[in-house]
């Protein structure tokens, strides 16, 4: 499907800085404070404050881009996410842009493609800032005995949801972080989305290792992730993919999402 150069003159497919200003604007998120009370226990409070969410809930926005490598498969794409993830963009080198705005999924991508750009968009996406949302509404957690990892011991702690929570709710992540830093160093992970089981799924559980840890305006910020077989007992197992991001920023809110509403654009759900 063509792109108009209107696409094109946002500069999301430029790789270069994302600091360009335009002039559509949408809401900004609220700002939420990881200091603010709650019923979380402190080792997610703690999280948090390594993770500098209130830093991360200051900004409107944040852009990156993303080089994802999985077997011979490999996609450059860069993408766009409000702090809330209230809206989301992510555009491929491809061509292919997908939007999620106001809770509806628009993509330029073929119909038969449709399913996989929002499974992409949400998962992408949610990998960048589950650091910085572990303490939203409907997280539940439990705390875990430690775990030696790649030979250096981490706290473990389980992350599920309440029911009716997201997507799907059955999924959990086993969040493993550096005694000292407190910052993520891997997160285990099942997907039971498609009427998949809990059963079947944990048969192909997964990790993500946030690595290279980078400071952006004041927060850290991983630039390179590991993707890997996982298993709650013994850790990581093969590892399966790799992603780099570049060009890490945070911006304003200006029309990077206004587009999802022109003809060439599909509404998905």
């Amino acid at each position: 499907m063509k792109l108009s150069i209107y696409i094109l003159s946002l500069c999301l497919l430029s790789f270069t800085s994302c600091k360009d200003k335009g002039s559509v604007k949408i809401t900004p998120a609220e700002q939420i404070s990881a200091t603010a009370e709650s019923n979380h226990p402190a080792f997610v409070t703690n999280l948090e404050f390594s993770h500098e969410k209130d830093e991360v809930y200051k900004n409107e926005m944040i852009c990156f881009n993303l080089d994802m490598t999985f077997g011979k498969n490999k996609s450059l794409m860069k993408i766009f996410t409000t702090p809330n993830s209230s809206a989301i963009r992510m555009d491929k080198q491809n061509g292919i842009s997908t939007i999620m705005l106001d809770g509806k999924t628009y993509t330029n991508a073929e119909k038969s493609e449709w399913e996989n750009e929002k499974f992409g968009i949400y998962t992408y996406q949610y990998f960048f800032m589950a650091p910085y949302k572990f303490s939203d509404p409907g997280t539940k957690w439990e705390k875990r005995s430690p775990m030696e990892i790649k030979g250096t011991m981490t706290n473990v702690a389980k992350l599920t949801f309440e029911e009716g929570t997201g997507d799907a709710s059955n999924d959990w992540y086993m969040v493993h972080s550096n005694p000292e830093s407190n910052l993520v160093e891997h997160i285990g992970y099942i997907v039971t989305g498609g009427g998949t089981s809990v059963e079947e799924a944990e048969k192909h559980a997964h990790a993500i290792s946030y690595l290279d840890y980078i400071q952006v305006g004041g927060v850290p910020m991983s630039s390179r992730w590991l993707f890997s077989d996982y298993n709650q007992d013994s850790g990581l197992g093969e590892q399966i993919g790799e992603g780099i991001l570049r060009n890490i920023d945070f911006m304003d809110v200006d029309n990077q999402f206004s587009i999802a509403l022109t003809d060439e654009y599909s509404l998905v759900d």
